[in-house]
């Protein structure tokens, strides 16, 4: 196989482990680089490997213009059911993160996860990266938390079906993030940004994230809109400025003082804070709560696919430095 044949099988691969078969144009717009040298790559040259190859074609099927591995057809019909699925969460999304503008100190609303590919389950959760005003991030979390766990939407206990889980806030001058695998290349380069306070704030999030484009040929760091955004509303953000006139000067630095001793009191006595396999991070300029991410089992699946199917140089994808 040659390089490209190579990163179209890779691509499969790591996008089986999500039961999700794709497009041509999503095998080319998420195609995973690895360790080719190719310097250029167009559509049409990924759409007659897949449609033409007879070395690929070994590994692979094609069925109502899906692409997938062999035997592995049942997938087309849970990609179908759960984009519905998404559909219905995503506008959920929208009605909520209209009133995200009334927060003091947002500054960007994004959808990540399985509903960001729109591979989400029925009994799933909505995850959420939030960026915030730098030097405000324990005051922004604590009054999105508050919010959401008031209008009954925010994920705790067992209670998940389309509850908000708010695990993930960055400020707006700590756009980079640190932790770099190819999962999670292929989770940010899927963010679905809902609203933003800044025009252009999600643009400079993509061209501080550079690195993803070590993972993937097709990263963008200009890429334009979503249909599914939240149109800015004046008024509201009016009423979120007001608010931040009140909560940006000395009481503001005391409330965040406040805020951010009792937070990090909590997040210190939880015992997931410690759970191996996972990440928490607690800091002025990143919150993260993963204390069960998904990373390790999916790389390690795709890294056992790509040695059962005869390529282990493939399949030594690490992850990004859970605990």
């Amino acid at each position: 196989m040659n390089d490209l044949e190579k990163s179209i099988l890779s691509t499969l691969v790591y996008y089986d482990v999500l039961d999700r078969p794709l497009t041509g144009w999503e095998v080319f717009k998420y195609l995973i680089k690895g360790k080719s040298n190719i310097k250029e790559i167009k559509l049409n040259n990924v759409l007659e490997v897949l449609e033409n190859n007879q070395e690929l074609a070994k590994f692979i099927n094609q069925k109502n213009g899906f692409y997938f591995l062999k035997n592995r057809g049942s997938i087309i019909k849970k990609r179908i059911e759960r984009q519905k699925i998404s559909d219905q969460k995503r506008r959920k999304v929208k009605r909520i993160v209209r009133f995200l503008q009334l927060i003091p100190f947002v500054r960007l609303v994004a959808v990540s996860g399985s509903l960001a590919i729109n591979n989400t389950k029925e009994e799933s959760d909505i995850d959420l990266l939030i960026i915030t005003k730098t030097g405000r991030i324990w005051t922004c979390r604590g009054l999105i938390t508050i919010f959401i766990h008031i209008i009954g939407q925010r994920r705790h206990s067992n209670l998940t079906k389309d509850r908000f889980c708010l695990n993930h806030y960055i400020t707006d001058k700590s756009l980079k993030i640190p932790f770099q695998s190819l999962y999670n290349a292929q989770t940010y380069v899927h963010l679905i940004p809902f609203w933003q306070a800044e025009s252009g704030l999600y643009n400079k999030f993509q061209k501080a994230n550079k690195w993803i484009k070590d993972y993937l040929f097709f990263y963008s760091d200009n890429k334009g809109g979503y249909l599914k955004t939240v149109e800015y509303n004046q008024f509201f953000n009016s009423i979120r400025k007001f608010r931040e006139s009140i909560l940006d000067g000395r009481i503001g630095d005391v409330i965040e003082y406040i805020l951010k001793r009792f937070q990090e009191k909590r997040i210190k006595k939880d015992p997931l804070t410690y759970q191996s396999g996972g990440r928490v991070i607690f800091n002025d300029q990143q919150l993260e709560f993963h204390p069960n991410s998904p990373e390790k089992w999916i790389l390690k699946k795709y890294n056992d696919k790509m040695e059962k199917l005869g390529f282990p140089e493939l399949g030594h994808e690490k992850d990004s430095g859970l605990i």
